[in-house]
């Protein structure tokens, strides 16, 4: 059961975590009445956080069957990698344009990724997911650098369905020892005015992922489709 003051915030971000995560799996039809007796809560705050989630394209809801947490694809990762090649490389620019080369947050999220130890075995799973936050967040305040509004909130509307693919990638081999690297040295690249080529390293960091993850989704879309065939 929840217990915490704001029901519904508390509401959205367990689900949005859990779907984030893989615990809840794509495809997963979730419904209302069992959610508000499991968590504890009325219906009403519930409805809000699934509006929001779908928002977010976490959800789906189908009429006369329900809502589903959104599969994830090759077609939709594909599509997401171009959007945040486009962005990503576009704040970078910006920060050119505006001579912003100063970035204190964005230190300290490289100071605080450098710190951190990597345990060889995790406790949980909110271990795991505390972790990947720490990392993931580079992206979303590079965003955030650049001092457009605008993109900062479509940025954000998207950031939840581009973290289900970050987290399949972020706890591959490598993939940790990999986001450190180049976040430390794009950040390097920006303090000393070298944008183009913080620009081409934000572009190669991206294709990686694209690269690496297309495997795994591939994987899981065979998965499912054996499921499928074989109920």
């Amino acid at each position: 059961m929840l217990k915490y003051q704001n029901i519904s915030t508390s509401i959205l971000e367990f689900l949005r975590r859990q779907i984030v995560s893989g615990k809840i799996q794509g495809g997963e039809r979730l419904i209302e009445n069992k959610l508000s007796v499991e968590l504890g809560v009325s219906r009403p705050p519930l409805r809000e956080t699934f509006r929001i989630l779908q928002n977010e394209s976490l959800l789906r809801t189908t009429p006369r069957l329900g809502t589903f947490v959104t599969e994830l694809s090759s077609a939709d990762f594909n599509q997401i990698c171009d959007l945040r090649i486009m962005v990503e490389c576009f704040a970078v620019q910006q920060l050119k344009n505006i001579g912003k080369k100063e970035l204190p947050e964005l230190e300290k999220i490289v100071e605080i990724q450098n710190a951190v130890q990597i345990p060889k075995k995790f406790i949980d799973e909110e271990q795991k997911y505390t972790l990947f936050w720490k990392f993931a967040n580079f992206h979303l305040q590079l965003v955030e650098s650049a001092g457009n509004a605008y993109l900062t909130h479509w940025y954000r509307g998207l950031s939840s369905n581009i973290a289900r693919y970050q987290y399949l990638f972020f706890f591959q081999p490598g993939a940790i020892a990999k986001d450190l690297n180049d976040h430390t040295e794009m950040l390097a690249l920006i303090k000393s005015d070298q944008l183009e080529e913080a620009e081409h390293l934000m572009k190669s960091h991206l294709e990686y992922q694209r690269k690496k993850l297309m495997k795994t989704i591939s994987r899981v879309e065979k998965a499912d489709a054996n499921e499928d065939a074989h109920p």
